[in-house]
């Protein structure tokens, strides 16, 4: 299964989860109060550097971003129509480095540590007498299955284009939700085998 993790020994995967988490926090707040867009074009040219610095997250993170790009150029599009061309660079600028940043943050973390992250701070629901584990099971199954739909996802539409030569569009959406409840289906058949949910 393809993971959203990017394996390595980097100086971004020793740094704790925790910290890289806070602060992706306290900047995600601090980059809406920034208005300049060269101020967030320069902090994504510092995203980029970011990636550069780790082996092979340059190339994963560009990956990462492709879904995204779609969004951002609507977005741009739409405030280039009411001519606030300046305004639609701030937002797409803005979106541009806070995903980056999340990804960057996923990639160089392990599941498990994210999951462990996630349950502690769910801890005081627990007390309450939530079930964590299933909220904590669920957010890894997300992280886990996202880049897998995502690449699923291209191999329809190539294959469809090898097949016919036009674009896939929302023809691939049937096959998709075909595959991914076959998906859920085995991964429900594996929590049944040991021992469901705790």
């Amino acid at each position: 299964m393809l993971s959203i993790s990017l394996a390595g020994n980097s100086w971004a995967h020793r740094l704790r989860v925790g910290p890289k988490m806070a602060v992706l926090a306290v900047v995600s707040v601090a980059l809406f109060w920034v208005d300049a867009w060269v101020v967030l074009a320069l902090a994504l040219l510092g995203v980029v550097a970011l990636y550069a610095s780790v082996d092979g997250a340059l190339r994963k993170g560009a990956w990462l971003m492709k879904p995204i790009l779609w969004i951002v150029g609507i977005i741009w599009i739409f405030h280039a129509f009411r001519g606030e061309y300046v305004a639609g660079s701030v937002v797409c600028l803005r979106l541009l480095v806070l995903v980056g940043l999340a990804n960057f943050v996923t990639l160089t973390s392990r599941l498990s540590d994210m999951i462990d992250l996630f349950l502690w701070l769910l801890s005081p629901l627990a007390l309450l007498g939530v079930r964590t584990g299933a909220i904590g099971l669920a957010f890894g199954m997300v992280m886990r299955f996202t880049p897998v739909l995502i690449e699923r996802a291209g191999q329809l539409t190539q294959s469809w284009r090898a097949r016919g030569g036009k674009r896939a569009s929302w023809r691939i959406i049937l096959p998709l939700f075909i595959t991914v409840v076959d998906d859920a289906d085995r991964v429900a058949e594996a929590l049944r085998a040991r021992g469901g949910i705790q």
